[in-house]
């Protein structure tokens, strides 16, 4: 049985038409929650009960009669239920039969926040665990001073093609505060290796390399506060490509993974890999 957990909440509803003071805390309560912690999924329709561990668990259906009409009233609610309204909040819904099943909420987490549930309840609340608390005041002295933070992801270009295909490695900033103090680590399986020749061609790196002190990852680069990667932009860094010495005069075989960390002032380190396939490169 599936257990409600940080990101995962199972809610049944009086009716579809929304009209129950409950159901609309419910609604108003998990929008701040999520939004104020990491974001989550409502699953409307899924009855929980405890097990012996004392954790919710599904153990049911209760499905929603009319559910085209509860999505409808679940998307006029949700600008109602916080204040202020939480961005790129999503809704659908699962068919089991002709107009009758679940609904799904997609809650991100938010960085314009704190967010209060109204509908009632004005109050701050968080998620922790598999449950909904109140934001003590300590947290919302926290939350009201928080600035805009970096999101970094791995960003990956490539060039020429076959075995003449090179791999562009970058920094992309995805988030909504600029990220400064930039860092990048990575490792890239066989054949691929750091192209000797530099980001340009003319042995110039997109930013200043470290030295590899015998750790994981290999390829290592890093700038001080000065250097800055704003919201929404692709910094790239280095260049990878094939390099067959003698011994590997066979074209690659299986996929390229990409191991990598990234870092910034405000953000903390990302770790993760990524592939790129062979069909990707034009390798057959």
């Amino acid at each position: 049985m599936q257990e409600e957990n940080l990101n995962l909440d199972f809610k049944t509803i009086s009716n579809s038409n929304l009209t129950n003071k409950d159901d609309k805390k419910n609604l108003a309560k998990s929008l701040s929650a999520y939004a104020n912690s990491s974001g989550g999924l409502i699953i409307w329709g899924v009855v929980a009960t405890k097990n012996k561990q004392g954790i919710d668990c599904a153990t049911g259906l209760k499905e929603i009669e009319n559910i085209r009409l509860f999505l409808s009233r679940l998307n006029e609610f949700t600008g109602m239920a916080v204040s202020p309204i939480v961005d790129d909040v999503q809704h659908r819904f699962i068919e089991t039969s002709p107009n009758k099943g679940v609904a799904i909420t997609y809650v991100p987490e938010s960085i314009s926040g704190p967010h209060m549930a109204k509908m009632g309840e004005d109050r701050y609340y968080k998620r922790s665990g598999d449950s909904f608390y109140r934001l003590e005041h300590f947290d919302l002295e926290d939350m009201f001073g928080r600035r805009p933070r970096p999101i970094l992801e791995l960003n990956t270009r490539i060039t020429g093609y076959g075995l003449q295909s090179n791999i562009i490695i970058g920094i992309k900033n995805v988030g909504r505060g600029s990220a400064k103090a930039p860092y990048i680590a990575f490792g890239v399986s066989l054949p691929f290796r750091l192209n000797r020749y530099g980001l340009d061609g003319n042995y110039n790196e997109g930013m200043k390399k470290l030295p590899y002190l015998g750790s994981e990852l290999p390829n290592r680069y890093g700038e001080g506060s000065n250097v800055v990667i704003h919201p929404g932009i692709i910094h790239e860094v280095a260049s990878v490509h094939i390099d067959l010495v003698p011994k590997e005069t066979q074209k690659p075989t299986s996929n390229i993974v990409i191991e990598y960390e990234l870092a910034a002032e405000g953000f903390m380190t990302n770790k993760g890999s990524k592939v790129i396939t062979l069909e990707e490169l034009g390798i057959r």
